[in-house]
């Protein structure tokens, strides 16, 4: 055992309480966390100092399971699951640079008198000088191991007691807190409708007296509040796929009311809310973690817990103020260009079978995409030899460069393009595809059925950099990363990975099968080649495990990561075919939710031909996506002079959207703050049918001005108490008001 001195910051100390049981405390001016060391490591009990809210209050969960690991002289046997985690040490590191205190607790997981006894569990526990903020890491270590362990089944996390079976009651009148999830409330993509924006208690008691615990869903975050007090319980990895896990369940304490810790029907325990740690959730992590004599530890990611106070929006703020100390920001001077898309009006073959785009149709296109007054030309579908090659179709649309020249020479516009992974040919290079058990290529079925690619391969990711950098040294300056996916079957392919085709290939130089993991890095490992050499182009990343229609991954995965630059933005979740009725259905509210929780910019094109002559979607998604493509009307049309006019007051105030900070004031009032100018754009939008008198009390805190702050600007009046909008509007509008404050 060691017996470090305390640091100023934090400390540790052993003590004995009153049962003559082994408690270390670890705490600082923000936490105090009481760990029992015998018979078993227990993190039993987690209080919040500022708040003097108990955080968690029951044994901690260390459930795990091995299954048989087959070959060699691996450990083959029946699955075991583990009985507790056996005390062995405790040590404490200060880093004085980054002003934290790390704790780690070791011990030897208790599989049984037939079981393994060489994996170790490490529990590291993170205090910080300057944040209230605490982090939690576990590792299994294979400790002089020879043996082969497969990890069938984990969850690891912190219990906090919500119902009393003893009192019969709530505790602490918990069943006023509600479970957020952080960024998307209800709905995760464009398909995946969970069909409600949060989770009471009483949603946590599991069904039917068993287990199958509420909520059952990937998310990034969650957010547990209350009585104006909550707490962001989230997920980190860059090293694998992770989600945060809350649930509820029935949980009794060993020796308390039920002899053997485990819950029957007839002896229901006390609910808990359990939280952090680690687990597995549809399929993540995606790759298998097998111990073995040459890999010798697996680190989960870091969970985090911070404290806030307010609502759930406030819990969104908590975690995007985490997202931006990681490195997840909006680049300073981002000012991607406005797009024009020709898909809306001339289509693509693989989608409607239209004819392959020619160039005296691309320039009439590029026409009204100058008259409109966009910025890149978009092309999307078919502008390659077949979809996924990548490489531009000279004879039918003349040398690449002629094109990008004349596209700026005639109508100022920059090129951008669409990619696919995937690729329409069977006839490629055979080691870029994906390989079923048999060795045959999986095709991609559907019109001008191609193949599969298997982007974990040296061959493909050496083809499709090649490519792509012809394309860039070109003239190119944007590409989005699309049909890229897994492979995963079914509209709600982000949520059940049963379907996954994964590539069989053991020449591959990936596990077989492929994790998703290998497939993501494969995909993510071209753009970080082709940003090496050319750093300023944009590249927009698409989901990699389920494509656009249903995100799948955690949105930070792979973004900002040490090693060289990746990708700059995300796509915004499909709402490109009826934005007006995204909108208005409530499905593209998530856009706000995604800006409250994430700086990570989005970009999207959406149809104005769907919009109505007010501009409500256009306004919408200008100010909800950083990076804003557009397409669907010509002159003539009924939307085209009001657009017009729209999109000259966008341009003149483009800085407030693309790298200006986004403040929610409401979810039907957006601030876009220039902080060194002084100056902020407010956009409120009116999505019933009826006339409003909008009256809404500006919070400065929020715009992050000082109390002092004197506000100027249209329908802005200082009242009692602080400063109001007032603005009358019509039925289904708009109103873009600029905002410029000084301080007395």
């Amino acid at each position: 055992m060691s017996n470090p001195s305390a640091t100023q910051s934090a400390k540790a100390l052993e003590s004995l309480s009153a049962s003559g049981q082994t408690v270390l405390t670890f705490s600082n001016r923000f936490w105090s966390l009481e760990i029992d060391l015998q018979p078993s490591i227990n993190p039993r009990r987690l209080v919040h100092l500022g708040s003097g809210k108990v955080v968690a209050d029951e044994d901690y969960c260390y459930q795990l399971a091995l299954g048989s690991a087959e070959g060699g002289s691996g450990y083959v046997g029946p699955a075991q699951s583990a009985r507790g985690v056996r005390f062995m040490e405790w040590h404490v590191a200060d880093d004085p640079v980054t002003h934290r205190t790390s704790l780690t607790v070791s011990g030897r997981v208790d599989f049984g008198p037939d079981g393994p006894t060489d994996i170790v569990l490490a529990h590291t526990i993170t205090l910080f000088d300057d944040a209230d903020q605490i982090d939690e890491e576990i590792e299994l270590v294979h400790r002089f191991g020879r043996d082969t362990h497969l990890v069938s089944d984990f969850r690891f996390g912190f219990r906090k007691r919500i119902f009393d079976s003893q009192s019969a009651s709530w505790v602490d009148g918990l069943d006023a807190n509600e479970l957020v999830p952080i960024p998307f409330r209800r709905r995760r993509g464009q398909t995946r409708d969970y069909l409600t924006d949060n989770y009471s208690a009483a949603d946590l008691v599991p069904a039917n007296w068993e287990g199958n615990n509420l909520p059952n869903r990937q998310s990034e975050a969650w957010s547990w509040h209350g009585r104006g007090i909550g707490f962001v319980f989230a997920k980190y990895s860059q090293a694998h796929i992770e989600f945060a896990l809350v649930d509820g369940e029935f949980y009794t304490r060993v020796g308390e009311d039920v002899p053997d810790g485990h819950v029957s029907l007839a002896d229901v325990g006390n609910v808990c809310l359990r939280f952090g740690g680690a687990g597995r959730t549809h399929g993540a992590p995606g790759e298998q973690i097998r111990l073995t004599e040459t890999r010798s530890s697996y680190r989960f990611g870091i969970s985090t817990i911070i404290p806030f106070k307010g609502g759930w929006e406030d819990g969104h703020r908590a975690y995007a103020a985490l997202m931006r100390k990681r490195g997840h920001v909006t680049p300073k001077g981002f000012n991607p260009p406005v797009h024009w898309n020709e898909l809306y009006e001339l289509s693509w073959r693989g989608g409607t079978n239209a004819p392959l785009q020619e160039l005296p149709e691309l320039w009439a296109q590029a026409e009204v995409a100058h008259a409109f007054g966009a910025e890149a030309f978009y092309f999307d579908p078919v502008w390659d030899l077949f979809e996924g090659s990548s490489i531009w179709d000279t004879e039918r649309l003349g040398p690449l460069t002629d094109f990008v020249a004349r596209l700026k020479r005639d109508y100022q516009l920059e090129l951008s393009l669409h990619l696919m992974m995937h690729t329409k040919s069977m006839a490629e290079d055979p080691r870029i595809y994906r390989r079923d058990k048999q060795g045959d290529i999986i095709r991609w079925q559907g019109l001008y059925e191609g193949g599969y690619i298997c982007p974990a391969t040296d061959a493909w990711k050496d083809q499709k950099t090649a490519r792509l950098l012809e394309l860039a040294k070109a003239g190119v300056t944007f590409f989005m990363f699309d049909f890229c996916d897994y492979g995963l079957a079914g509209t709600n392919s982000g949520i059940s990975l049963h379907s996954a085709e994964a590539c069989w290939c053991p020449d591959h130089g990936h596990v077989v099968p492929m994790s998703l993991e290998e497939h993501s890095s494969g995909v993510v490992e071209v753009m970080r080649r082709v940003k090496a050499q050319y750093p300023d182009l944009l590249i927009e990343a698409h989901d990699r495990i389920a494509g656009g229609i249903q995100d799948y991954l955690p949105l930070y995965y792979e973004h900002a990561m040490p090693g060289g630059a990746t990708f700059d933005e995300h796509w915004g979740f499909e709402y490109m075919w009826n934005p007006y009725m995204d909108l208005l259905s409530g499905k593209a509210l998530s856009l706000y939710e995604y800006n409250l929780a994430f700086d990570i910019p989005l970009y999207l094109h959406i149809n104005l031909g769907f919009d109505n002559v007010g501009a409500l979607a256009f306004w919408w998604y200008a100010s909800t996506c950083r990076h804003l493509g557009l397409g669907g009307i010509k002159p003539g049309h009924k939307n085209w002079e009001g657009h017009v006019l729209a999109m000259r007051t966008y341009l003149r105030l483009k800085p407030f959207f693309a790298e200006g900070r986004f403040v929610g004031l409401s979810r039907t009032l957006h601030g876009h703050v220039l902080d060194d100018r002084k100056l902020a754009v407010l956009v409120a939008f009116n999505l019933a049918s009826d006339t409003i008198e909008l009256r809404q009390e500006i919070d400065l805190g929020l715009l992050g001005l000082p109390e002092t702050a004197r506000l100027e600007g249209p329908g802005i009046t200082g009242e009692a108490g602080g400063w109001v909008l007032r603005a009358s509007m019509d039925g289904l509008s708009t109103r873009v008001i600029e905002v410029s404050w000084h301080n007395d």
